[in-house]
């Protein structure tokens, strides 16, 4: 289930000098978009969530069809199903077609998968039975509503499917298709689910010294063999196959080419996010369970301090099957082979780099006009990073906005993909739901 403080996005709105303003509300558990309207001049994004939003007032009980929410100067609260009110995006899904893959990619429709557990914004665990096997297999599926992560959502795909087979890296799965005015197009992707969970999720099983050897080698092939930078190697991004009894590296939401030249909006590669800095923090966390030192901007983050230290001091309830001391010694050994061997500043000098095209723009009459001003960042959403919003110096970007409008596309009678599905916690019992957010009367 979605973490309540994960669950509702801000992604834009109107404010009116004097009132009313509206903030346009994506709830990520029913994948829904409702205007909050409130009398007055509002800039505090907070109050449309506190005051409408609380699961123990009104967002599980609004009608599937509700559109927007108004609250009057005398607090009284009035619900819209009008379609004008409709704020709802409808992003750019990208052709089939114009995604260059290798024939051991496979597609799988979207309303083929059926949903076992929400993980997060955007992420969810799904089952598929495929026609080589009886029993269903399951994965997880990303996706985007937004398009703001449609970018990041490309690049994401484009490596992982473009990854050799490695035995430290969660596998890519299969990309999900849709039918949309009468083409395919992709809306997400697939990855091989490892039930065995995250590091940061299970805290009290040993950290193995080989499990620290198994990341070593992911971080240098990545950034030595592929020219690919992870930029997220964090003790959530790093799963444990229990079965197999090893530790894989996954969720490359942030990867980027190194020293890809910054000439779109969205392209990610920052220096301050390298991955030996990440394998450091990482390293250090896991042992320690302090994570103070990454709790400032990237640039600011700054290894030497914890490499600096004479010891570490291990957390009373971390558990490792060797002393602290070699842990240290395999860790600072790999990062002074790191400092003086091979060096990649631009990923084409890898042995074996990848790259992939840039996604190619709709029609010009797809695209909604120009936006003039990029969002405003916020550092504490999942699947965000500061490029998304604008340039490293803080000034804003603008252009063309990869969406239409769900309330315009139904005046226009086109089509669109649907996206909404009910509460988790609402769902009757001996029924199921689809990718799509389609219920069935089946059990999952």
């Amino acid at each position: 289930m979605i973490d309540e403080s994960w669950r509702y996005f801000i992604y834009g709105g109107v404010i009116t000098p004097g009132g009313p303003s509206r903030w346009d509300v994506l709830d990520f558990d029913q994948r829904r978009t409702i205007s909050v309207n409130l009398p007055n001049e509002e800039y505090d994004d907070d109050i449309a969530i506190s005051t409408i939003f609380c699961p123990a007032k009104h967002e599980d009980k609004l009608d599937p069809d509700v559109f927007a929410i108004t609250i009057s100067e005398q607090g009284e609260l009035t619900v819209s199903k009008d379609s004008e009110d409709d704020e709802t995006q409808c992003p750019y899904y990208p052709v089939l077609d114009d995604v260059k893959r290798a024939e051991l990619i496979h597609t799988v429709s979207r309303g083929q998968l059926r949903e076992i557990e929400r993980f997060g914004p955007n992420v969810d665990l799904t089952s598929h039975a495929s026609q080589d096997s009886e029993e269903a297999r399951q994965m997880v599926f990303k996706y985007y509503l937004l398009d703001r992560f449609l970018f990041k959502r490309w690049d994401e795909l484009n490596i992982w499917m473009r990854l050799p087979s490695h035995p430290f890296i969660v596998p890519f799965d299969r990309l999900v298709v849709d039918k949309l005015e009468g083409r395919e197009v992709v809306v997400g992707f697939t990855s091989v689910y490892i039930p065995g969970g995250t590091i940061e999720e299970n805290m009290s099983r040993i950290f193995k010294l080989k499990w620290l050897k198994q990341l070593l080698c992911a971080v240098d092939d990545l950034n030595l063999k592929y020219g690919i930078q992870h930029q997220d190697i964090a003790p959530r991004n790093l799963l444990v196959d229990e079965e197999a009894d090893k530790l894989l590296v996954f969720d490359f939401n942030f990867a980027s080419r190194i020293g890809y030249p910054y000439q779109e909006d969205y392209e990610q590669y920052s220096v301050h996010r390298n991955d030996v800095k990440g394998v450091i923090f990482t390293v250090y966390e896991i042992i320690t369970r302090d994570v103070h030192f990454r709790e400032i901007p990237h640039h600011e983050q700054d290894s030497t301090n914890i490499l600096s230290m004479e010891s570490w001091q291990q957390h009373p309830q971390v558990r490792l099957d060797h002393p602290v001391a070699e842990y240290r010694s395999v860790l600072d050994s790999w990062v002074e082979s790191r400092r003086q061997g091979q060096q990649v500043s631009h990923f084409t000098e890898a042995s074996e780099y990848i790259d992939w095209p840039k996604i190619l723009p709709p029609p010009p009459d797809e695209l909604d006009d120009v936006v003039p001003d990029a969002p405003e960042y916020q550092p504490d959403m999942p699947d965000q990073d500061p490029t998304d919003f604008g340039t490293d110096d803080g000034d804003s970007v603008s252009g063309l906005a990869w969406f239409t409008n769900r309330r315009d596309r139904r005046e226009q009678g086109l089509e669109f993909l649907n996206w909404q599905r009910p509460p988790q916690g609402q769902i009757p019992h001996g029924c199921c739901v689809l990718a799509s957010g389609t219920v069935i009367t089946e059990e999952c």
